[in-house]
């Protein structure tokens, strides 16, 4: 958000200042043991820290605009921080007790996209075997639909379950058995299926066929379930527990990544506007130690080589400018998967020990 220009403070002009400085050093002031300025630089200073104080509330404004969703994004990431670690340190002690790190052949999305086009597959062929049997149009798509949809998903359910909770040796045994007897019976109807195509438009019928017709859609069926089955199968851990808590730790480890991208992009913002008032006042401050300063040149210059005040060597300061907001600093990210971090969540705060965003609205 853009900060709003306020006006520039008001200030005596240079030579009103070199007189105040040339009649204040011919009376002595301020005291050459006084550590406190004299009157005209203290009102020199308050009109710089009046406008300083300005430009603070404006920015406190602004920050409270921003505060809402930043604030709903930071403690949208420390959750999922505080959850990730969590389930990374289950996952750590889980590889630990079955002795091995998790062990999926099939990449989470690889399988997705085998069962999306095995779905995507499957409805045309339905369409087509509805069609030849002269079922109504309606009741062609709703069925081909439903079979495209329901027979994919079995087959991952199937092959979760057989790949999670049955042992090994069987579930080996089954996938030996199934597979190549599911492929065997697939090719055999599909070439069934071309010689039966090429009969329906000759004679536009099925005839006494349609019995076969049956069972070598149900074989391409099957195919296209033990597709799903399979894929399923590979794309999971044996051991239940450890696959159920890499899924979590992969879903919880996107979520975060996506987080903070949202979050860096609102802690950019709101550091664009604790930056735009920070450097606005430190313009102010720089302008009064330039007033400042000419006022004492003048000063000296009228006290005819007297030691310069203890008040002359302070810089002018703003108790403002001291207590500014600090840039905001993302939280530190959670461990990798390969390293799990001991102890809690940390909270985001800032450099001070502050709750992230709070804007200490004046």
């Amino acid at each position: 958000m853009r900060h709003k220009t306020l006006s520039r403070p008001t200030f005596p002009d240079d030579d009103l200042i070199r007189k105040a400085g040339h009649e204040d050093g011919l009376a002595g002031l301020p005291a050459g043991s006084s550590y406190e300025p004299g009157p005209f630089e203290r009102s020199i200073i308050a009109a710089g820290e009046s406008k300083i104080s300005e430009i603070y509330a404006q920015t406190a404004q602004e920050l409270y605009r921003h505060e809402g969703r930043s604030s709903n994004l930071a403690n949208a990431y420390e959750s999922n921080q505080y959850r990730l670690k969590d389930v990374l340190l289950r996952y750590k002690n889980r590889k630990e007790i079955v002795g091995r790190d998790v062990v999926i052949p099939v990449p989470y999305f690889i399988h997705w996209l085998v069962v999306i086009m095995l779905a995507i597959g499957e409805f045309p062929l339905n369409v087509v075997v509805f069609r030849m049997f002269g079922e109504p149009e309606l009741m062609t798509y709703v069925m081909s639909m439903t079979l495209s949809l329901t027979l994919p998903l079995i087959g991952v359910f199937l092959g979760l379950q057989i790949r999670t909770l049955v042992k090994p040796k069987i579930a080996t045994a089954i996938m030996i058995l199934l597979a190549p007897t599911t492929v065997l019976g697939a090719l055999t109807a599909l070439s069934f299926i071309r010689n039966m195509y090429v009969t329906l438009h000759a004679e536009h019928r099925l005839g006494d066929n349609s019995g076969n017709m049956v069972y070598a859609m149900f074989a391409i069926n099957l195919l296209i379930f033990m597709g799903a089955y399979m894929v399923s199968f590979f794309a999971h851990d044996q051991d239940s527990e450890l696959d159920a808590l890499h899924v979590a730790v992969v879903r919880l480890d996107k979520k975060r990544t996506k987080l903070r991208e949202k979050l860096s992009r609102a802690i950019s913002r709101t550091n664009a506007v604790i930056r735009a008032g920070r450097g606005e006042a430190e313009r102010v401050l720089s302008e009064v130690a330039a007033k400042i300063a000419i006022y004492r040149q003048a000063n000296m210059a009228s006290r005819g080589g007297t030691v310069a005040p203890s008040s002359f060597s302070r810089n002018p300061e703003s108790p403002t400018l001291k207590r500014w907001w600090p840039d905001l600093k993302i939280p530190d990210a959670a461990e990798s998967m390969a390293t799990p971090p001991a102890g809690g969540a940390t909270k985001p705060a800032d450099g001070q020990g502050r709750t992230l965003f709070s804007t200490g609205r004046a």
